[in-house]
């Protein structure tokens, strides 16, 4: 965790860090200015996506995040109403990493910016008809959403990349033995959202998808919907 704690203080100096309580309006004005960027280098790029830009909502699913492609709506979290036990995941994180890391602060990083763009990485696939088992459809959307930070703050990137390695590091695989670790996130996805199977699952696409080679642009991971480079 030490490569994580220096820096989450980088971070801290850039401004990155969550200021006390955020009301709502500020909370959706931040995402849907991500969300924008996020759409707009998309059509810089030359395409048009097939779906209107979904809607935002501050209802804590318990993944906190979930792209509902039924309706085109992005469900995320709100700190404030999150029940405690959602809060007790971040606020666990944040006892490990130390130097003035909250739950809240963290809560920001994690849900606010990775978490979003990996939903905001499953609107993306909708909109190209990309279809797959669930674990390809995950590590699509980790792709993705690992070349947009990538691309935009890679310091950011390298700090949540930190976080995941460490969930390897210190949680046991939830894998049975002699199972693909695919195939038991294919026959179980409904099951695992929000627990710790599901953060090991998408910690192990983001690392393995760190260690590509190459490693995608945001350009190439747009253009193939997240599948990888052949």
């Amino acid at each position: 965790m030490k490569k994580v704690v220096r820096t989450f203080l980088i971070l801290m100096i850039a401004g990155t860090t969550v200021q006390a309580q955020q009301s709502k309006d500020s909370v959706l004005t931040k995402l849907i200015t991500l969300r924008d960027d996020y759409v707009g280098k998309i059509k810089a790029m030359g395409y048009k996506p097939g779906l209107k830009l979904p809607p935002i909502l501050l209802d804590n699913p318990r993944s906190f995040g979930n792209y509902d492609d039924s309706l085109n709506v992005i469900h995320t979290c709100y700190w404030p109403t999150l029940p405690p036990e959602g809060r007790a995941v971040f606020n666990n994180f944040a006892e490990h990493m130390g130097n003035g890391m909250t739950g809240e602060k963290f809560f920001d990083l994690a849900v606010y910016q990775w978490i979003f763009i990996h939903e905001l990485s499953h609107w993306w696939q909708a909109c190209q008809n990309f279809k797959s088992d669930p674990y390809e459809t995950e590590k699509g959307a980790n792709r993705i959403a690992s070349a947009y930070w990538n691309d935009r703050d890679p310091q950011f990137y390298k700090f949540m990349l930190g976080v995941f390695q460490g969930v390897l590091d210190h949680r046991p695989s939830p894998v049975p033995p002699g199972v693909p670790k695919e195939k038991y996130l294919d026959d179980n996805y409904q099951k695992l959202p929000g627990g710790d199977a599901y953060t090991w699952y998408q910690s192990i696409m983001i690392v393995e998808v760190s260690k590509e080679n190459p490693f995608e642009t945001f350009k190439q991971a747009i253009q193939l919907a997240g599948k990888p480079l052949k």
